[in-house]
């Protein structure tokens, strides 16, 4: 089994594992994986400091995703922002009820 890892988790663990490195490809692949793994974690953080921990691990995953792809945050957030703008956001807490 792969997992993908931060960059200074050779370093920390040593010999106690075995390390290799990804194509592009397998790491971009390994990276949304990881990003989604990551929002589950963010989900099932059971304390403040838990939670903000997670975030810290989903932003910086996210921060990897756009480098990987070539996109500055700037830009990201420009469209967050647009549609912010556009559709609104989720302060005022409203859910849609879908009837089956």
């Amino acid at each position: 089994m792969e997992k993908l890892v931060r960059n200074k988790i050779p370093d920390i663990l040593g010999d106690k594992a075995e390390f290799g490195t990804l194509s592009n490809e397998d790491f971009r692949i390994a990276l949304r994986n990881k990003l989604v793994e990551e929002a589950e974690e963010v989900k099932k953080a059971d304390s403040r400091a838990n939670l903000v921990e997670e975030l810290g691990d989903l932003e910086e995953l996210i921060h990897a995703v756009l480098s990987d792809a070539s996109i500055n945050y700037e830009e990201m957030d420009s469209i967050r922002q647009s549609k912010n703008m556009q559709r609104g956001n989720f302060s005022d807490k409203v859910v849609m009820i879908v009837n089956q």
